[in-house]
């Protein structure tokens, strides 16, 4: 319980008989009488708040939220009561979730129901729990301010970026793949998975006429298929010690905080590491490949191969990796390459389209690397994804204002001559290379995919 503003107003008031009572002792009763009053008008406000028998709040959201993104959270708050009441509301969250408000202000017409969304976005894998929801509600007379929690406990999941999938999805069925910026790589033939439709020409098989679409257009339609080309794609994911360096996420203009509501600080102090973006593209990757009628396997490796998934097609598949990398940590190890690359030669012997997400900082780990892929190269195509790291590039290009800043500029150059010349080593031995930033991560590396199989190199 909390006393109003205009309580502690009226409360005020009291002190206006009591500095004349010097005048008139009389006045000393009634001071004492409004007092008294005050209090019983308290005590019916306090009494008759409706927080507690008319007003309800209900939780609703997904079981699973996907990593980085913001996740809709949404709150029914029903108003039984014929006042018109002003609600404040805090729904609680996990603490380790990024948001922009925490206490929300509802107001409630009488005899009616609201609606409250808002959204949070989890920088970290793994499993989290809602507690309950907070309400705090002025009485009637707006004397008495009362606080009611209605218990809401929930379990979420945060699982790899699935709002991605589910937009890739839509996008498929309604043709507009270009929105997400995919570029359309493909080749038609005489498969038996229908890729377009498309106006009739002289030279086609009158066999393909569809005659629905046909009939719809007023003109000749015919079915075009996409060429049957099933292929083994291996993502292969170093879960090594330099996989846990955080890469900031930049905030929108259209989502600045509230600085009138105690703002979380974790856009500052935390992001997202780059595992998980990698985790997130091997999602989205895999996705696409088995919508491709490609077979997808995966292996997480550090200092030892510690998952591995064969390579199999269908959305069981890709609902199995989903669960296997849901729950994937960084070790805090260097990653041994020449185990893991041994490992899939003795597990993958048809050739494949290998993706490997690592991170190379020295020209010695580059070296290494590219012994074993130059090896794993004679039967398969490799491809080394690796993620430019925004602050650096940042510092690298900042204005010269100090020696604090010169220093800041030399190092970052530094740091980024030494990647390109890991890199360089790579491209020498024959290896497709990716540095890309990681907003633009999940698109580039599949168009890479899209392009590697349009071309048939894999």
């Amino acid at each position: 319980m909390q006393l109003s503003n205009r309580l502690l107003c009226l409360l005020f008031l009291v002190a206006i008989p009591m500095m004349l009572s010097g005048i008139s002792p009389n006045l000393l009763f009634v001071g004492g009488g409004y007092v008294l009053l005050l209090c019983i008008v308290c005590a019916i406000d306090y009494l008759t708040n409706p927080l507690f028998t008319k007003i309800d709040a209900r939780r609703e959201m997904n079981s699973k939220f996907s990593l980085g993104v913001e996740n809709v959270v949404t709150l029914q708050i029903v108003n039984r009561s014929r006042h018109h009441l002003k609600l404040h509301l805090k729904d609680d969250f996990p603490s380790e979730f990024q948001f922009y408000r925490a206490i929300h202000e509802v107001p409630l017409p009488p005899s009616a129901e609201k609606t409250l969304v808002y959204r949070l976005t989890p920088l970290r894998r793994g499993t989290y729990r809602f507690e309950d929801i907070h309400l705090r509600c002025r009485g009637v007379l707006g004397l008495i301010i009362r606080q009611r929690h209605i218990a809401a406990a929930a379990a979420v999941k945060v699982y790899p970026n699935l709002q991605a999938v589910r937009q890739y999805e839509l996008l498929v069925r309604r043709g507009m793949l270009g929105q997400l910026g995919l570029k359309n790589s493909r080749q038609f033939g005489e498969g038996t998975e229908v890729e377009r439709l498309r106006e009739y020409a002289p030279d086609d098989d009158f066999r393909r006429i569809d005659w629905k679409a046909t009939a719809r257009h007023r003109k000749p339609i015919v079915r075009e298929f996409e060429t049957e080309r099933s292929q083994d794609v291996i993502i292969m994911l170093d879960t090594g010690r330099l996989m846990a360096s955080p890469i900031v996420l930049e905030t929108s203009e259209n989502a600045k905080p509230d600085r009138r509501d105690r703002y979380s600080n974790l856009s500052l102090q935390t992001a997202m590491i780059k595992l998980d973006y990698a985790i997130n593209t091997t999602l989205m990757a895999g996705y696409v490949s088995t919508l491709k009628g490609d077979k997808v396997g995966l292996i997480a490796f550090a200092d030892t191969v510690h998952q591995y998934l064969a390579p199999k097609s269908g959305k069981k598949q890709f609902l199995t990796m989903l669960e296997s990398i849901y729950a994937l940590q960084v070790q805090p190890v260097e990653p041994d390459f020449e185990s893991a690359f041994t490992y899939l030669a003795s597990k993958q012997r048809k050739r494949a389209l290998v993706i490997l997400f690592t991170d190379i900082l020295d020209r010695d780990a580059a070296e290494g690397l590219a012994t074993y892929v130059a090896q794993l190269s004679r039967h398969h195509l490799v491809v080394c994804v690796t993620l430019m790291d925004s602050t650096i590039i940042a510092l690298a290009a900042q204005k010269l204002t100090d020696s604090k800043s010169l220093y800041q500029k030399m190092i970052a150059e530094k740091l980024l001559q030494e990647k390109q010349a890991t890199l360089e080593i790579l491209r020498r031995r024959g290896v497709i290379t990716l540095d890309v930033p990681a907003h633009q991560l999940t698109m580039t590396v599949v168009n890479k995919y899209l392009e590697l199989k349009a071309k048939s190199r894999i």
